[in-house]
């Protein structure tokens, strides 16, 4: 594709695939660890909880200090401190002093990273390439992100089975360090204009609330946004219970499931990045968000393997339309001036899921696995479906 062509975008994307992969290693191993510590449902929530709370807290501040600091410069910073928290773990684990606390602990400061990360890295994506070439820069963001997920959970699964968790933590500590040097003088191409700080922190935030509201598309890609993330996305923290106690399977096969989504979602991200811009974004967001938690549903039904890979393969596929086009609307749509407080109230709405995670983690523990995730699907698609079936409507 033609944006590869640009050195500098070709750096942004491989230090994102590096953060990526450590983000589903990451993951994995959290969710398998705090299983394996507890034995509880609800114990794996709560660590999931603590690893993204930090994107609800700090989620709209996020996107304002995009704006007012080097994106260049945020990226570092994140990296950096990322790479430092990963060798902690590593060299926890390693001597045997690793623990359910400490691992919770150090992850609240990875989920920090991350949402610090996810804003600064988009702003940077827009700084370097512009509103015309934006939507294919987030598809191939995207593409970007199910690669890691489906390198990432692999990696994990093999190291957790065969090598434990500090080879895990030792893991992510070498690609975030790659990532580090990749990104290294990038901070000029990507910075963008620097605003300052005449306007308080709470009227960007204000602001970018106003300017999203005014757009009925943008309002309904937020409100979905919420709904996805607190009845949807849940559970994929679920996924080690789901193949330990109904699978009876291992790490490995958790590591499967979840790249098997990954590699539906890179499917996805693919098809969307080679239309070159002849496409609706808002329907687009609009079928993904119908189509995933129906598929969620027969994926809750089903005991045999081959058959949840088949269908985590489609998920992800569903899932892509609605990670790519979330950003894709949100950017287009906001002006200038408070891109920033909208990409902060983007970040807020992603941010709700740890909430949803503490519920799902209390219904597996009470009713099951399968039986949290039907009921989830079905609370998600009558929240969404009146917000959908507008953008899904919407001429181009």
């Amino acid at each position: 594709m033609a944006i590869f062509q640009e050195p500098s975008y070709r750096r942004l994307w491989a230090s994102g695939l590096c953060v990526n992969v450590v983000r589903w290693i990451d993951l994995v191993t959290l969710g398998w660890l705090a299983l394996e510590l507890t034995g509880s449902p609800f114990m794996v929530a709560l660590a999931a909880f603590a690893r993204s709370a930090p994107m609800m807290v700090v989620g709209p501040f996020a996107g304002i200090v995009a704006d007012r600091v080097s994106r260049g410069h945020v990226l570092l910073v994140t990296q950096s401190a990322g790479a430092a928290t990963a060798l902690v773990l590593a060299t926890l684990f390693a001597s045997g002093a690793g623990g359910y606390g400490p691992l919770v602990a150090l992850e609240v400061v990875i989920g920090l990273v991350w949402a610090l990360d996810f804003p600064a890295r988009r702003m940077a994506l827009f700084s370097l390439l512009g509103p015309s070439r934006v939507a294919q820069a987030i598809s191939l963001e995207t593409v970007s992100m199910q690669v890691g997920k489906m390198i990432g959970p692999l990696l994990a699964g093999v190291c957790l089975a065969r090598l434990g968790p500090a080879s895990c933590f030792a893991l992510m500590t070498a690609l975030y360090a790659l990532g580090l040097v990749v990104s290294i003088g990038l901070h000029r191409a990507i910075a963008g204009p620097v605003q300052t700080a005449s306007v308080s922190v709470v009227s960007s935030l204000a602001h970018g609330l106003r300017a999203a509201w005014a757009s009925p598309a943008v309002r309904a890609v937020l409100l979905c946004t919420v709904a996805m993330n607190v009845l949807f996305f849940p559970y994929q923290h679920m996924l080690p219970v789901f193949a330990r106690d109904v699978l009876a399977a291992g790490p490995a096969a958790l590591g499967a499931l979840v790249a098997a989504e990954g590699f539906g979602a890179l499917v996805g991200a693919l098809t969307i990045a080679a239309q070159r811009g002849h496409i609706v974004h808002a329907r687009v967001f609009g079928a993904g968000v119908l189509a995933s938690p129906v598929i969620l549903v027969a994926f809750a039904s089903s005991r045999w393997l081959p058959v949840c890979l088949a269908l985590l393969v489609v998920i992800g596929a569903a899932e892509s339309a609605f990670a790519t086009m979330q950003s894709t609307v949100v950017l287009l749509s906001a002006p200038e001036r408070v891109r920033g407080g909208t990409m902060g109230i983007l970040s807020a709405c992603i941010g709700t899921q740890p909430l949803g995670t503490l519920a799902i983690g209390l219904l597996a523990g009470g009713i099951g696995a399968p039986s949290a995730f039907t009921v989830n699907a079905i609370v998600a698609l009558a929240v969404i479906v009146p917000l959908a079936v507008p953008l899904v409507r919407r001429r181009p």
